[in-house]
């Protein structure tokens, strides 16, 4: 075998991708509909979401830090557009869009300064924010739902690219949020793969002492990767108002661990400066594709929140024990200062 080969199959993301394929098949033998076409265009156009918010929050897992507030941002976004829009009838989907994508950004923005410059832990940061972003919610909508969106967005999210009649009626087809998600990771990967500040936010992740030697800015790189998962944020919670065609302002709590679930199972590390795009791509199709198959398999909610919590904890200490051998195998070298 060649060393090529040993370095793929070495590589995290080739276990994630055995993983995928023996999930895959367990749900096909529990039901055949599941590698259909449609059944899996169905599958990404409903994991879009989650998809486009798991690239903002790898940004931050590479930094070592997490945003437990990502659900609160995705509400506060698709309530404040989707009040907008229906108030006012206001129906340009780019403004729209990049509305959406500034009102999480400077979540995101508020988030990163409280962390990097006053110093307080992310998960402390995050958590209140959360908090505060659900408690105005409530006391906004009081728990109603918005209806009545201009019918510019709704025909937006039924948008299918090459699309050809169903088996069962209908039109089978790519569907456009799986587009938004496209442009989602090619922009996380671009960015982190051949720009000097994702690099940098590799670096520190990897080690925040020895980035800050060699004169890097910890605290504008840790602010930058919280604005980022903010606008992924923003632009996930649009994708998410032309899927549903309404905006239900409780739709996103307890959202973010899903979208930690799946930066995880993709095999990034929350200490920070092990991820990638595509790993993080498959464990958000890893994630879809065992809700699905336990859908399919009429498996209540309930136990399939369980299973899936079970799947993360595996893989997490599967993780946790390769990283202690691997730390365990590298050579200690003790300096000893001239003249002791």
């Amino acid at each position: 075998m060649s060393n090529r080969v040993k370095q793929i199959l070495k590589a995290r993301e080739a276990s994630i991708v055995i993983m995928l394929a023996v999930v895959m098949v367990v749900a096909f033998l529990m039901n055949n509909t599941f590698l259909s076409f449609e059944n899996q265009m169905d599958v990404i156009k409903s994991n879009a979401v989650l998809g486009i918010a798991a690239m903002g929050m790898l940004v931050v897992i590479l930094t070592g830090g997490i945003d437990i507030s990502i659900g609160g941002q995705l509400a506060l976004v698709t309530v404040l557009t989707g009040q907008l829009m229906k108030e006012t009838g206001f129906d340009n989907l780019i403004v729209i869009y990049l509305l959406g994508i500034v009102i999480g950004g400077l979540i995101g923005l508020l988030n990163g300064l409280m962390i990097s410059h006053l110093s307080l832990p992310p998960i402390i940061a995050t958590l209140g924010m959360n908090t505060i972003i659900n408690g105005f919610l409530k006391y906004y909508t009081n728990g109603a739902w918005i209806n009545q969106l201009p019918q510019k967005i709704i025909d937006f999210g039924m948008i299918k690219l090459f699309s050809k009649p169903g088996e069962v009626g209908g039109q089978v087809g790519v569907p456009i949020q799986f587009i938004l998600f496209l442009v989602a990771m090619i922009l996380t990967w671009f960015m982190l793969r051949w720009t000097k500040l994702g690099r940098s936010i590799m670096a520190m992740g990897g080690n925040r002492v020895s980035a800050e030697r060699v004169g890097l800015n910890n605290k504008n790189l840790t602010t930058f990767a919280y604005v980022f998962s903010g606008m992924m944020a923003g632009l996930a919670a649009i994708t998410y108002t032309s899927i549903m065609k309404s905006v239900d302002p409780n739709a996103f709590i307890g959202y973010e661990m899903n979208v930690i679930g799946a930066v995880v199972l993709g095999g990034a590390l929350l200490s920070g400066g092990s991820g990638s795009v595509l790993g993080t791509f498959l464990g958000v199709m890893m994630f879809a594709y065992i809700s699905n198959g336990l859908t399919l398999a009429r498996i209540s909610t309930y136990w399939q929140s369980i299973i899936v919590g079970i799947i993360i904890l595996l893989v997490v200490s599967f993780d946790m024990v390769k990283l202690h051998r691997e730390t365990k195998r590298m050579t200690k070298v003790d300096i000893v200062p001239i003249g002791d």
